[in-house]
């Protein structure tokens, strides 16, 4: 590609989501599907959109969504887009040191690899354990810098969490961006995504109880299948109760096209009772971010206890 090219391409990058508006505060709300039981957890997962000079107001976004998780006292807040480590700093500051941070490095980039950040509450007693971080064999390419994905090096990252005799893996993890909007179809490259997060789960895990979380992309009813044909395949879809009460909502908010759902937590071999609610955005980016987030409660990590 030649340079005038490359550079216009960077500009588009740069200028598609820049414009800052106003943003309003968050309403403070009472604790949301709060725990009844001491085995509960409660997990969070958000992409908060931290995108360095394209999403816009992220210092100020971060502010809020820390102070929203500050106050909602999830156990696990599993973060997609953290794309810059000084982005995680921030939220690690704001959150006052109620939550330890847990991210993978070394993978020449500068932000957290795979943009991944995992939230446990000091408070809930769950330790986790250093991190691992797997990348995706097969992305969009790289030369769609407007795109990002092809740069950023999308994967998973792995954790497991430690409380007394009890072990629970937590998986966060962002899959391919669809970009409907450039024309594209992206559907193959997230089924290779699909299939390489499901072989590594089984093959890491085996029959352990495991929480994944996070944007996979993909919305049920797709024309590509792939809710159907591979997310569904992973695990217990805890959304889904939720998406059903809500209609048509998402967690991606409609702009102007209709809202899709792209945000789930999902368990295996886990057949705990669950609920799940949203932390819901006024607009695009405000207060919080271009997603919503999901809030799951699993009524007990014992993998025997239904």
């Amino acid at each position: 590609m030649r340079p005038v090219t490359l550079l216009a391409a960077l500009l588009v990058a740069i200028a598609s989501g820049c414009l800052p508006h106003a943003l309003s505060r968050p309403d403070p709300a009472p604790a949301i599907l709060p725990c009844a039981a001491a085995d509960c957890l409660r997990v969070l997962t958000w992409n908060v959109h931290a995108i360095p000079f394209v999403a816009p107001r992220t210092s100020a976004r971060l502010r809020n969504v820390a102070a929203k998780i500050r106050e909602q006292q999830p156990d696990v807040a599993l973060l997609q887009e953290v794309w810059a480590h000084a982005y995680a700093r921030q939220l690690v500051r704001d959150l006052g040191g109620a939550y330890r941070s847990v991210a993978a490095t070394g993978c020449r980039r500068p932000f957290p690899c795979g943009g991944l950040v995992v939230l446990v509450r000091r408070a809930s007693g769950w330790a986790p354990s250093a991190p691992t971080f797997v990348a995706y064999d097969h992305s969009a390419p790289w030369y769609r810098l407007a795109e990002w994905d092809g740069i950023a090096k999308k994967g998973f990252l792995a954790t497991e969490l430690v409380r007394g005799g009890a072990v629970i893996a937590v998986v966060d993890t962002h899959l391919q961006t669809e970009y409907a909007r450039r024309r594209r179809d992206y559907s193959d490259i997230r089924r290779r995504q699909f299939d390489q997060l499901s072989t590594a789960l089984a093959r890491r895990f085996g029959d352990r109880p495991v929480v994944l979380g996070g944007d996979f992309n993909t919305a049920p009813g797709d024309r590509s299948g792939l809710y159907e044909r591979r997310l569904v395949l992973l695990g217990t879809d805890r959304t889904t109760d939720l998406r059903v009460a809500c209609g048509e909502c998402g967690t991606r908010p409609a702009r102007p096209r209709p809202a899709r759902w792209l945000d789930y937590v999902l368990t295996r071999n886990l057949p705990a009772a669950s609920a799940a609610d949203r932390i819901v955005n006024r607009r695009v980016d405000d207060p919080f971010s271009d997603h919503d987030a999901v809030l799951v409660r699993l009524e007990s990590t014992d993998p025997a206890r239904p």
